[in-house]
C-alpha cells in the first residue's frame, strides 16, 4: 500500500479505542483481560484526518494461553481495515466515483484535494479503487445473496454477448439474466471456439441450479459457439435471437437503398460553390472612386506646404473598401449554407435513415426558394 506522508502542521482528530468489558473475559481462564500496548495510526477521513490509538488487552497470567493472544476493539474495523490509509467513507466515495460515475483516477485525486483538503497520490486511488472492485465482484457473487434476489422470481431467462474493449484485447463474454435484469458473471476469453464458449452455459447451468430456478430461454446474437452451447447444454431450451440484433440485418438493405439515394442527391445538387464565389466577389469589388471637382471650382490649398522631395519611398495609395454584401447576396449564402449542412448530415440509423431526412429537409428548402419567388413576383403573398 503507498505511503502517505502528512505535511507539517496537520491538525489530527484524536480517537481512543479501547475494547468492551464483555470482550475483556480471558477465554482460557476467564481472567480480566488488561491493556498490555497500544498501536497507533493515522488516517484520512471526508471529515478530516484522524489519529487513532487503539488499546491492546491480554491475559496478565504468563502462564495461560491467552496471554500470548492480543485483542484490540472491535470498533478498529468500523473505521478502516488493518494497513489503511484511509477510512471506510472515504473508500467508498473514490469506488462509487470511479464505478457509477465513471471517473478516472486523476479526476478523484483532484476532487479529493478541493473538495475535502485530501492529499493523495494517483497510485493510492488505483490501489483502493481496485479494492473496491474485489469487494463488489465478492458481494455480487455471494450465493445466499442471488438466491434471496430470486426468491420470487419463477423462472429465468439468460442472455450471453461478447464485449471487446479493444481491438487485439481479449473478449469479455457477459452472461445475465433478464427477469431480475442482473449480471450473472463475466470472464475473458482468447478463444471463441465452441468448446472455450461452452464452459460458459456450463457455469450457467450450475448457478441456475444452486439458485433453483429452471432456465426458460436464452436470447443472443446466435454465433455459431452461443448456438451449439445452448443445443449441448440446454436441450430442448428455445434460444431466441437478439431484436437490437435482428434489426440491424434487417435494415442493411434499408440502408444500402438509403446510402445509395444520397449518392443520387449530392449529384444532382451541385454548383454551391460556384454560386457562393459569385455572391463573394461582390465583397471584392472596389467601391466607385469619387467624382474630380468641377472645371469651375478651385481646388483649396494645402494646409501643409509642400515637402523636399526626400529619399524615403513615397506612401502607398490608400486601398479602397470592397463593397459590402447586398441583401439578396445574403440570403442566398445562407441558402448555400443550409444546404451544404444537409448534404453534409449523415447521422441516423435503421430507424431514421439519413438519406430520407435528407430528402425532406431538401424538400423543405425547394419550398421555401418556391415561396420566395412567388412572393418577389408579386403573388398571393403581396396580394394581402
Amino acid at each position: 500500500m503507498s505511503h502517505i506522508r502528512w505535511p507539517e502542521g496537520v491538525e489530527f482528530k484524536p480517537i481512543t479505542l479501547v475494547p468492551d468489558a464483555e470482550d475483556r473475559v480471558c477465554p482460557h481462564c476467564s481472567r480480566f483481560l488488561y491493556v498490555c500496548d497500544h498501536k497507533e495510526r493515522d488516517l484520512h477521513s471526508l471529515g478530516g484526518p484522524l489519529h487513532v490509538v487503539s488499546k491492546v488487552v491480554c491475559c496478565p497470567d504468563k502462564g495461560c494461553p491467552g496471554h500470548a493472544e492480543k485483542q484490540v476493539s472491535a470498533a478498529e474495523m468500523s473505521l478502516a481495515p488493518p494497513r489503511w490509509a484511509v477510512s471506510w467513507d472515504v473508500f467508498a466515495w473514490m469506488g462509487h466515483r470511479r464505478f457509477a460515475r465513471h471517473w478516472s483516477a486523476p479526476q478523484i485525486r483532484a476532487e479529493l484535494k478541493d473538495r475535502f483538503g485530501i492529499e493523495v497520490s494517483v497510485d493510492l486511488v488505483e490501489d483502493y479503487t481496485a479494492k473496491y472492485e474485489v469487494i463488489v465482484a465478492a458481494r455480487e457473487s455471494d450465493l445466499a445473496r442471488l438466491v434471496a434476489e430470486y426468491q420470487d422470481v419463477p423462472d429465468v431467462i439468460l442472455c450471453i454477448d461478447g464485449l471487446q474493449p479493444e481491438k487485439g484485447h481479449e473478449t469479455l463474454y457477459v452472461v445475465w439474466e433478464l427477469r431480475a435484469r442482473r449480471v450473472w458473471f463475466a470472464e475473458p476469453l482468447l478463444s471463441s471456439a465452441a468448446a472455450e464458449v461452452q464452459r460458459l452455459f456450463e457455469r450457467a447451468r450450475d448457478l441456475a441450479a444452486r439458485i433453483g430456478k429452471p432456465v426458460r430461454g436464452w436470447m443472443s446474437d446466435k454465433q455459431d459457439a452461443f448456438v451449439s452451447g445452448v443445443k449441448e447444454v440446454f436441450p430442448g431450451v428455445p434460444h431466441r435471437y437478439c431484436a437490437n440484433h435482428f434489426l440491424r440485418d434487417a435494415a442493411k438493405p434499408v440502408l444500402e437503398a438509403d446510402s445509395h439515394a444520397k449518392v443520387q442527391m449530392r449529384r444532382k445538387v451541385r454548383g454551391l460553390r460556384s454560386i457562393e464565389r459569385r455572391m463573394l466577389a461582390e465583397r471584392t469589388e472596389p467601391a466607385a472612386p469619387p467624382a474630380p471637382p468641377a472645371p469651375n471650382q478651385q481646388a483649396a490649398p494645402p494646409l501643409v506646404p509642400p515637402q523636399p522631395p526626400a529619399t524615403t519611398p513615397a506612401p502607398l495609395p490608400p486601398q479602397p473598401e470592397p463593397r459590402p454584401v447586398s441583401e439578396a447576396a445574403q440570403v442566398v449564402l445562407d441558402y448555400c449554407a443550409a444546404v451544404r449542412g444537409i448534404l453534409n448530415d449523415d447521422q441516423g440509423g435503421p430507424l431514421h435513415p439519413p438519406g430520407v431526412r435528407m430528402a425532406e429537409a431538401l424538400a423543405e428548402v425547394h419550398d421555401s426558394i418556391g415561396r420566395a419567388q412567388v412572393e418577389k413576383k408579386g403573388g398571393p403573398a403581396n396580394a394581402r
